[in-house]
């Protein structure tokens, strides 16, 4: 109502919604008490003008809800409406309801008496079923243990089929915990009967399988397999077998590696600090012998326990259970374990490792460490041994053995520790015997005594381990790190300068000092060198390189000599082109020409105040570097000679004669001299060829085997000899001296000088159109060109 009693104006609930004075009222916090607080302290006016504000939007409020209500009267109604039917349906259903329970609660009286009957009944039939089972179990045990004890023997007390007795037991066994029948007086009667029996049984088994193991039985092997199958104990009792065999292998490793022990049992005073190392010579070899007695006695453990293992799993790959048809094998092991042999293996070598790694260690090794270390290649043949056997007893056909021959090195990495010592102390001892005789500074040379003493070391270290192959490598490499030494402290002993190529006095004193080094060395390549057909074929490579290193110095100490030698010869044959040998000679054929004369005299000095000095001097019956370098200075004398010989012209008969006597000379100087002739081979060859060339007629030569003997170079350059002057020889049409065309001829191959002559040959050829003679010896040569 308005003032003076008058209706408010209607208005719409929306506008109500909009009114902010309405907003406070419409919070979910909405809190009368601080709404009135907060407007009464926030208005002008007084609490009577906002309590009449308050009353006037309560008003506006009713008259906006009455105006909704009766216009929505028709939907008001219809709600009601469907309201009274829901009602009306409800009771109609909870008057069904109640019905349904109704008829539930009859057919539950009905129904509930034969369910608790029939249960009943069931509970009865169960009781029954389970006590007709226990008692088919309980009979079937009696069955069984009566079966077990016809199996007894009473004449021996054993039993007369031990498997099935096994089988019988295992059957037992099951049914009695499967049926639960503990607590049945029948059943408890028996328990000690069976105790004792499945004791027997195993028992039993255990012995046959020992005995099956010890004759390599495969027979009684399978028979106590299958007692252990059939008492379901087969895997448990492989297992026990290889821990049985690593314990035993342990015990013996460290019964035999303890110095202590070691000592005792050799009679030697236990309490010895350096145990039998105080006692003399024969107490010594003594206890030494006892110890390579228990070693043997160990590799001979480890040998019988691998292969009976191995023999084991033999039986175990191949037999079968009769009733199953189950591969024993199979039982025991899963799909990636490892065979029982790989296993055994594994152990008894790790067992042994770590015995030889803790004899090996410097203060409990005591003296079995020093003797293991200084006798290595001893026990590494026991080892080889002890591995070859194992090899050859499991080697049977159509069966895995127990090794592979690439398993040998895990065996003998066991004793790794000792290997490794022994190694370094003969690589002590090689260096200090190489260091005695090659001390490596330009004092004297070493006498012969120590040198052979140097030689001697290395053969005895060779010989000691000339019986394994493997020791034969290791130790081969040893020795050639002492020849390598050996090469580098001859290399700082040699001598070297300008004086080394002097050789036309007598010898220097550094001349003699190389020689004599070379001579050591090639004594020490020659020994060692008798001993390779007789080594391993490994450990005669190792020492290739060693010796190769060796003939490098020892060659390199007289080279320049040799050069020098060389040389000189080369510079006394160059004179012979200052010689005339177009002319009657003057001094008739009874003497040498004069360059002739000196070569000869030169290889003379040399010999006496060169070749001799080495020892052995250089023989073809004795191979050495000294007669390969001799051979070889020989071979170029007689192949420059001839190179200089066919290069003279012009060349008469006399001078022909003249050159076919300073060749006779030639040979008996350096035959005598150098190197015997019929140990030179081509050179020789060449040089005798070269004298019937000599005094062959020009239209023979195209068809003269001598073509085959000789280079064709020698050839072509003696036919310039027979030609007109006005035909130049290849070297004077290029301005060659004689020393530098032969320069230019070691310089290159025989095609390029066979193109070189040819060159010359077809300028020559070009230009002599009118001179017949020349014409057809050109086109001889050519063709020998041609044909080369």
């Amino acid at each position: 109502m308005g003032k003076g009693g008058e209706p408010a104006d209607p208005v719409s609930a929306g506008t109500l919604y909009a009114d902010a004075a309405y907003a406070p009222f419409l919070a979910d916090d909405f809190d009368a008490t601080e709404f009135a607080s907060n407007a009464l302290a926030g208005s002008h006016t007084t609490a009577q003008a906002q309590t009449h504000s308050l009353q006037d939007r309560i008003q506006r409020l009713q008259i906006s809800l009455r105006e909704e209500v009766l216009h929505r009267r028709p939907e008001v109604l219809q709600q009601a409406a469907q309201l009274r039917d829901t009602e009306a349906a409800m009771q109609g259903i909870t008057l069904a309801v109640d019905t349904m329970q109704s008829a539930l609660q009859r057919a539950k009286s009905l129904i509930m008496e034969p369910y608790e009957q029939l249960q009943l009944k069931t509970q009865q039939l169960r009781n029954l079923h389970g006590t007709v089972e226990l008692l088919r179990q309980l009979i079937q045990r009696l069955k069984l243990v009566a079966k077990l004890r016809q199996q007894i023997d009473a004449k021996c007390g054993g039993y007369t089929d031990l498997a099935k007795a096994a089988k019988l037991l295992a059957d037992t066994e099951t049914i009695s915990i499967e049926g639960n029948l503990a607590g049945i007086d029948i059943v408890d009667a028996d328990t000690e009967f069976l105790q004792t029996t499945w004791q027997a049984v195993q028992g039993q088994a255990q012995a046959a399988l020992q005995r099956g193991i010890e004759t390599l039985s495969q027979a009684e092997v399978g028979s106590a397999l299958q007692v252990y199958f059939n008492l379901g104990l087969l895997t448990q009792a492989v297992s026990e077998l290889l821990e049985q065999h690593s314990r035993q292998f342990a015990a013996t490793v460290k019964d035999i590696l303890d110095p202590k022990k070691l000592s005792a049992g050799a009679g030697a005073p236990a309490s010895s600090s350096e145990g039998p190392r105080a006692a003399h010579g024969s107490a010594t070899n003594k206890w030494q012998e006892h110890m390579w007695q228990k070693l043997s006695l160990l590799m001979e453990k480890l040998r019988l326990s691998i292969v009976s293992i191995w023999h084991v799993q033999r039986v175990l790959a191949k037999k079968r259970d009769p009733l199953t048809h189950v591969l024993f094998i199979d039982e025991c092991l899963d799909e990636d374990s490892p065979l029982p042999s790989e296993q055994i293996w594994a152990s008894l070598t790790g067992l042994l490792r770590e015995g030889l790694a803790m004899a090996a260690a410097p203060v409990k090794g005591g003296f079995v460490r020093e003797a293991l270390t200084s006798h290595y290649p001893r026990l590494a043949a026991l080892l080889e041994e002890t591995f070859r056997r194992i090899l050859q007893d499991t080697n049977v056909k159509g069966v895995a053995a127990a090794v592979t021959p690439e398993q040998q090195a895990e065996l003998l990495g066991a004793a790794t520790p000792f290997q490794n010592a022994y190694l370094g102390a003969s690589l002590t001892r090689m260096s200090d015997a190489v260091t005695a005789a090659f001390p490596g500074t330009s004092r004297t040379l070493t006498s012969s005594a120590e040198l052979q003493k140097c030689i001697a070391r290395m053969h005895d270290e060779v010989r000691v381990v000339a019986d394994s192959p493997r020791l034969s490598a290791l130790i081969a490499k040893t020795v050639g790190k002492g020849l390598q030494l050996m090469a580098e402290k001859a290399e700082y002993m040699t001598f070297a300068g300008p004086k080394m190529r002097q050789v036309v006095g007598p010898c220097s004193p550094g001349q003699q000092r190389n020689m004599k080094l070379c001579s050591q060395l090639q004594e020490v390549h020659r020994s060692l060198l008798t001993l390779l057909p007789r080594m391993q074929p490994s450990a005669a490579a190792a020492l290739m390189a060693p010796l190769e290193a060796i003939q490098s110095v020892a060659l390199e100490a007289v080279l320049p000599i040799f050069k020098a030698m060389v040389e000189t010869a080369e510079e006394i044959i160059l004179r012979l082109h200052t010689e005339s040998f177009a002319q009657q000679s003057q001094q008739g054929m009874t003497q040498a020409s004069d360059y002739m004369q000196a070569l000869t005299s030169h290889l003379t000095h040399c010999r006496s105040d060169y070749l001799l000095q080495f020892q052995p001097a250089p023989s073809p019956q004795v191979p050495s570097f000294v007669s390969a370098l001799t051979e070889r200075m020989a071979c170029r004398v007689l192949v420059f000679f001839v190179r200089h010989a066919s290069l003279v012209r012009p060349l008469s008969n006399d001078g022909k004669l003249r050159l076919a006597k300073d060749m006779g000379e030639l040979e008996a100087g350096v035959g005598q001299s150098v190197y015997p002739l019929d140990h030179l081979g081509l050179p020789f060859n060449i040089l005798r060829a070269f004298r019937r060339l000599l005094f062959l007629e020009t239209r023979d030569v195209p068809a003269s085997p001598l073509l085959r003997e000789l280079p064709p170079s020698v050839v072509l350059h003696h036919l310039y000899s027979r030609a007109p002057a006005a035909l130049q020889s290849p070297h004077v049409r290029h301005n060659f001296t004689p020393a530098q065309y032969s320069l230019w001829l070691d310089q290159h191959s025989m095609a390029d000088v066979l193109k070189f002559i040819k060159g010359a040959l077809n300028a020559a050829a070009a230009k002599m159109d009118q001179d017949e003679a020349c014409k057809e010896l050109v086109g001889m040569m050519t063709k020998i060109c041609n044909q080369s």
